[in-house]
């Protein structure tokens, strides 16, 4: 009997409150994308750089020509998926247009891109925005991020470690060298957190990579204070 109300249950909000695609907004059957839109998605997966994640047309086993140039700060970087034309509108909707419940499902998806890495972790930290943009948009969206990664693996998560003491211009737009330039800093560690950073492994989680300078300077910050690993995970990357 109880069975059959929870079913009945179900359909019925499922009949009062349709489930819409993250992307598109058409009805699927389950949260998540609609099949159309699964298909047109990017995923990132081997071959890729080892440290940046770069994805490779043939596998090479190395690590890209950017990181051989300048080592980055962190120790690796992962992503779901590319940031292209297509994932574009869904990445913008859940940063600027308040669509925060798209949270869970990239949560999920990161933490199947990164499995591996976040199993041997210690701490989940957010890259944080200004208090001003937060003020402004009402929520950091790396924060939720990092909030649903620590739900899929119990990894302890400490949005308080890291602070960003420089308003900034934002970096869509702008060259490599004026977005480390943009950067430069504009993180410092609150101090009363340097015993959850020494010697610890990091997962230093942001939305998207592009050329990695946010990532990158709040890394530098983390290993400043002897953290002992950090790896970057993001939602998406560009794939150059």
């Amino acid at each position: 009997m109880a069975r059959f109300i929870n079913k009945t249950l179900e359909i019925i909000k499922n009949i009062c409150f349709p489930i819409a695609c993250c992307n598109c907004g058409d009805f699927v059957d389950s949260e998540g994308l609609c099949f159309n839109c699964w298909k047109r998605i990017e995923w990132i997966s081997d071959p890729k750089c080892k440290i940046c994640g770069v994805p490779f047309e043939i596998d090479l086993d190395a690590i890209c020509p950017v990181c051989l140039r300048k080592k980055p700060n962190f120790d690796k970087a992962v992503a779901a998926f590319k940031y292209d034309d297509f994932s574009r509108n869904m990445i913008l909707k859940f940063k600027h247009w308040d669509a925060t419940h798209i949270a869970e499902k990239f949560g999920r998806w990161m933490y199947g891109a990164c499995a591996a890495d976040i199993a041997n972790a210690d701490v989940i930290v957010p890259v944080p925005i200004h208090f001003l943009k937060r003020l402004k948009r009402q929520y950091n969206q790396s924060e939720l991020l990092g909030l649903e990664l620590q739900k899929f693996s119990g990894i302890h998560y400490e949005p308080r470690i890291l602070k960003k003491i420089k308003r900034t211009a934002p970096q869509e737009g702008l060259t490599r060298e004026k977005r480390l330039k943009n950067v430069r800093g504009s993180f410092e560690i609150d101090e009363n957190y340097v015993s959850l950073i020494e010697g610890k492994f990091i997962i230093l989680v942001d939305d998207v990579l592009t050329t990695g300078s946010t990532v990158n300077e709040c890394s530098k910050m983390l290993k400043k204070y002897n953290a002992a690993r950090v790896v970057v995970v993001t939602i998406a990357r560009v794939d150059s």
